[in-house]
Formats: C-alpha cells, sequence, structure tokens
C-alpha cells in the first residue's frame, strides 16, 4: 500500500510539473558508507519524490503563496523558490546549475529530545537517525530531507521569539508544505532506540 501511494504522488506532480521553468534534478550525495540496505532504498525513493515535488507547478504555488515572515533574510517567496531550484547549494559555493544536492549520512545512537536528524552548518552534511528512517513511513523522510535541505541552503530554524516555536522559520514551512502534497498523515515518531547496519 505504501509503494502505490508513492506511484500515485508521482503521477500528480509529474501531470502537474511546471513546464515553463528549466527542469532541478535531485541528487542523493552519500558522505561516508553509512547507509544499510534498507535505508538507502528509503532515500532513492524519497529522491525521486523530491525530484517531482521541486519540478511541480504545485509546489512552486505553495511556496509562492506561503507566509515566510521568520528567518527569511529579507527574501520575497519567489527568491526563496529560485533559491531552492537553484541548485546553488552553499557548502560548495558553487554556481547555480539546476541540481539540488543533498549531502547525506546516518548515525545509529539517539541524541534525545526529538533529535533524529540535524545538518551541520559548517559543512552542510545532513545526519539522520537511522532507526527514525526504518522505523517511520517513507515520506516522513521525504519531508524530513526536504527541511534539512533548507539549512544546506543557509536557512536556520529561527525562534518568533526567545523562547518561541522554531515552526514558523523558513525550513519547517518548506517541510510542512512538502508533508501537505504528499499527504503524509503518518505521525513520525522519533524513539530513544539504537538500530545499526
Amino acid at each position: 500500500m505504501k509503494k502505490f501511494s508513492i506511484i500515485l504522488v508521482l503521477c500528480f506532480l509529474t501531470l502537474n510539473s511546471s513546464y515553463g521553468q528549466q527542469r532541478v534534478k535531485v541528487n542523493a550525495i552519500l558522505v561516508d558508507s553509512s547507509f544499510d540496505a534498507a535505508s538507502l532504498l528509503k532515500l532513492h525513493n524519497a529522491v525521486k519524490v523530491l525530484d517531482s515535488i521541486y519540478n511541480s507547478e504545485t509546489f512552486a504555488q505553495a511556496v509562492l503563496n506561503a507566509d515566510f515572515n521568520v528567518g527569511n533574510f529579507g527574501l520575497t517567496n519567489y527568491q526563496i523558490l529560485e533559491l531552492i531550484r537553484s541548485g546553488s547549494d552553499n557548502y560548495i559555493n558553487k554556481p547555480k546549475d539546476s541540481s539540488i544536492d543533498i549531502r547525506v549520512k546516518l548515525f545509529d545512537e539517539y541524541f534525545g529530545h526529538r533529535n533524529f536528524g540535524i545538518t551541520d552548518m559548517n559543512t552542510r552534511v545532513t545526519k539522520t537517525h537511522r532507526c527514525y528512517i526504518l522505523h517511520n513511513d517513507i515520506k516522513c523522510y521525504i519531508s524530513h530531507l526536504a527541511h534539512e535541505y533548507m539549512h544546506e541552503i543557509g536557512f536556520l530554524d529561527e525562534r518568533t521569539w526567545a523562547f518561541g516555536t522554531k515552526t514558523k522559520s523558513v525550513p519547517y514551512k518548506i517541510g510542512n508544505i512538502i508533508e501537505t502534497l504528499i499527504g503524509n498523515t503518518s505521525q513520525c515518531i522519533a524513539k530513544d532506540e539504537t538500530c545499526t547496519k
């Protein structure tokens, strides 16, 4: 059933693609050998879905209509959309090449505090808890990668005030847009457990 729902999402987004703009290609760059076969398969399928989403008119309209009022660096919605689709990944200061390169690796031991993934802002590598990938629906991993890619291109989880919520920041809003587009109704759970290859 899960495979069927991903196929439906891909078909919907393919029919909804933006024909007036240059296609962006989404790639996963493995920075080490931490991926096991099951996690690698989920990564591969997640990247295919993200590729379809980022090229869809539905995604473009959702970004253009979003309210990015926290941590947007003064960029307009159009500029945020263009930055996402440009492939100008900050971690290597590469030129605009319409190639979104998501640098990924896994960790085995849970960090605590619902922290199942993080992007190092120096290396721009996204590390994800292996158990989170293996024990949740693939849709959880898709929205997680979308959220973390916003960190890779430089956006932070800024708060509206000192102890306020981070969910109004650009990474959370993009992650929520992706969740809506793929119809993620799964409860994405991070557990205190260790998973190894």
